[in-house]
């Protein structure tokens, strides 16, 4: 069997007022030594449970996987070579954020086997970086880039955000060019959403925020996507965008609603039909962990008609949609069987549009996809 691996590093230098990620501000070294310490002991578990496995993608996540030292991250990926069979043309991939990157890093990264880095850029004006509570500038963005690039690595990503508080359309536009200057292999594009637990959603209930309207959001996302597509990228997922050939493999295992294995601290696995969750919170995963059990928090054996319905919605995600074939390959059932009523609904809204071989979202159904998703959720 082929797994994505996941490894979730949950701590960065400060929580942005976005973000409702599983992700802590670190305290000390200690805290973070215990964690990696814990991170290897799971591993090593999995190591002896999971036989006949093949790594085919690695992904390390967070908060903010960077902060380690390039020693740190080289050991951990060392470990997870000696414990698993990798691939021997697995997409490595760690998120890394602006200002955390050196010379010395961005050189151990690549001798750990890193092929893929995805820089957390978010914007390139440095007024909303700092409404958005990240610690980097734009110009730091830029410098993190070419070291990346100096040091040999040729797959790049750059997430980009929009609908930001007090952000115009000439703004938006500003910060997608200047993106695209740098010669980039891949672009993810995210709407920012207003999260419960975070900053923005106290400052939202108070009045506080200047957002976008549904108008001036949905006018940048169509505007950007125009955009990347005159400029040679393929749009090949609702919020990703990749030069020929340079498609995110790790994530594509997700959007296919193929089988991944979550290490670390609320990491998701989903395993022979079977998806659960680590314990979110560091201290007890640490605690269970070293204790010798599997930090398992949550989960569930999916049935037929569940697994059926997160393979439609997930792969509506992609330019590809849901191909009639593939889904009668996998379930042994024709999907008009049992999804026909919700399609026709959504066609006749013009949210869906199908022919005889798929269904895909229209450019409508694109920038609401989530309305169309809950159709097919019973």
């Amino acid at each position: 069997m082929d797994l994505g691996l996941y490894l979730h590093l949950p701590f960065c230098k400060s929580k942005c007022h976005y973000c409702d990620f599983n992700s802590y501000p670190l305290r000390d070294d200690y805290q973070l030594s215990s964690y990696i310490s814990a991170l290897y002991s799971e591993i090593a578990i999995y190591s002896q449970k999971l036989k006949n496995i093949t790594i085919k993608t690695i992904y390390l996540g967070g908060g903010t996987p960077s902060i380690l030292s390039g020693d740190s991250i080289y050991n951990i990926l060392n470990f997870c070579k000696n414990s698993f069979k990798i691939d021997k043309n697995a997409e490595i991939t760690i998120e890394v954020n602006p200002g955390t990157l050196d010379k010395k890093k961005t050189k151990r990264l690549n001798e750990a086997g890193i092929n893929r880095l995805s820089l957390g850029a978010q914007s390139f004006n440095d007024s909303l970086l700092k409404k958005l509570g990240r610690i980097h500038t734009a110009q730091d963005i830029i410098d993190s880039y070419y070291k990346a690039r100096e040091s040999g690595f040729n797959n790049i990503n750059i997430d980009i955000m929009f609908a930001l508080p007090d952000q115009t359309l000439i703004d938006f536009r500003n910060t997608m060019k200047k993106a695209i200057s740098l010669k980039l292999d891949h672009l993810s594009l995210y709407n920012l959403t207003i999260e419960k637990g975070t900053i923005f959603f106290e400052s939202f209930k108070e009045g506080k925020l200047n957002l976008p309207t549904e108008d001036e959001e949905y006018d940048m996302y169509s505007w950007a996507i125009n955009f990347l597509e005159k400029n040679g990228f393929e749009h090949y997922e609702i919020s990703n965008f990749a030069r020929p050939s340079k498609r995110s493999i790790h994530n594509q295992i997700y959007w296919y609603n193929q089988p991944y294995l979550g290490i670390g601290a609320g990491a998701c696995s989903f395993i022979n039909r079977y998806r659960y969750m680590n314990f979110k919170d560091p201290s007890r995963y640490i605690k269970e962990v070293e204790n010798g059990k599997l930090p398992v928090d949550k989960g569930e054996k999916l049935s037929l008609r569940k697994r059926m319905a997160e393979t439609v919605i997930l792969n509506l995600r992609t330019k590809e949609g849901v191909v009639y074939q593939k889904f009668y390959n996998r379930f042994k059932v024709k999907m008009d069987e049992i999804f026909n009523q919700q399609v026709d609904k959504l066609v006749g809204l013009g949210l869906l549009r199908k022919d005889n071989y798929k269904i895909q979202l229209t450019k409508k159904g694109l920038f609401i996809a989530n309305n169309v998703f809950r159709e097919f959720v019973d």
